[in-house]
């Protein structure tokens, strides 16, 4: 079977909307959400601060499921797994550490780096079948 560019590209971009997707988990916040109410639901400080992170779970959510199933119809299943997981892991390890500060060690990066390696393995073993 003949993998696309586009079934590349479709499970690169699950793995950005996996990365939303994590994020949405992140500010979720229930105990807010059971105590919301439809006269707020539109005010700047109750209800759409509550819901965004819901929205955003349910959207990227689907988005993320429907990109890798396109992706899944050209690549192999366990590469297109492994690919799509390594390159989520490596996504949200990059917006931790640039865009919420989060603390990264030399350890890290090498093994990211040895994560990017195998990805990269996996696409070229799997484009000279």
């Amino acid at each position: 079977m003949k993998t696309s560019l586009l079934s590349w590209l479709c499970l690169l971009g699950a793995a950005f909307c996996e990365m939303a997707w994590t994020y949405s988990l992140k500010y979720i916040d229930l105990p807010a959400l059971k105590t919301l109410r439809w006269a707020t639901l539109y005010r700047s400080d109750g209800g759409m601060a509550v819901l965004w992170p819901w929205i955003a779970y349910v959207v990227f959510g689907v988005v993320n499921s429907v990109l890798l199933a396109i992706a899944m119809r050209t690549i192999p299943t366990a590469t297109a797994f492994a690919v799509w997981m390594a390159t989520s892991l490596i996504i949200l390890k990059a917006t931790d550490v640039l865009w919420l500060k989060a603390d990264w060690s030399f350890t890290e990066l090498f093994f990211g780096l040895v994560i990017i390696v195998g990805i990269v393995g996996l696409k070229w073993a799997g484009s000279t079948q």
